[in-house]
């Protein structure tokens, strides 16, 4: 855990910062409200499974309907325009079909991009509502740093052919 007021590296265990003295007691305890929880993160683990399971079962699903739509087109064009047996109808089927295999995907994929979005959305606005939570954590107040034992000691020192006064 780094120190928030000097940055200097600290264990998890330290109640104090072994380079400015600030406690640290309050900072571990923010930082273990701030992680996941182990079942949070299961939960979320869970959740990334079964988002890849429905996108290989929705792959799958479009590969078998690709095939059904590619198998009626085959049919309907071997039986009916190659044979020469209602050449119009024929392609007016598969015209149909085409373009009703079009149609849905557009619609699949429209409504897949909208969750997205929505998704997104409700993402950036649960950031912002934290970002003014956290301006409410701290008070501004002015930080003085503990005072250092050796601070201002070199007024004591005897140098060569001068002494100092005590103060």
């Amino acid at each position: 855990m780094f120190c928030p007021n000097c940055g200097a590296n600290n264990s998890t265990e330290q109640k104090f910062c072994r380079s400015c003295g600030l406690n640290l007691e309050r900072t571990a305890e923010s930082m273990l409200e701030q992680l996941p929880s182990a079942e949070s993160a299961n939960l979320l683990k869970q959740e990334q499974m079964l988002e890849k399971f429905g996108s290989i079962a929705w792959s799958g699903f479009g590969l078998v309907l690709l095939t059904a739509i590619g198998a009626i087109v085959y049919v309907v064009f071997t039986k009916m325009v190659l044979t020469g047996e209602n050449i119009l109808f024929g392609i007016l089927l598969i015209t149909f079909v085409i373009f009703a295999a079009l149609s849905l995907s557009y619609v699949f994929l429209n409504e897949t991009l909208k969750e997205k979005k929505q998704k997104l959305k409700s993402l950036s606005a649960s950031e912002l509502t934290e970002a003014k939570n956290t301006g409410n954590l701290l008070e501004e107040k002015h930080f003085e740093p503990a005072r250092s034992v050796t601070e201002n000691t070199t007024e004591l020192l005897i140098t060569e052919g001068k002494t100092q006064k005590i103060k």
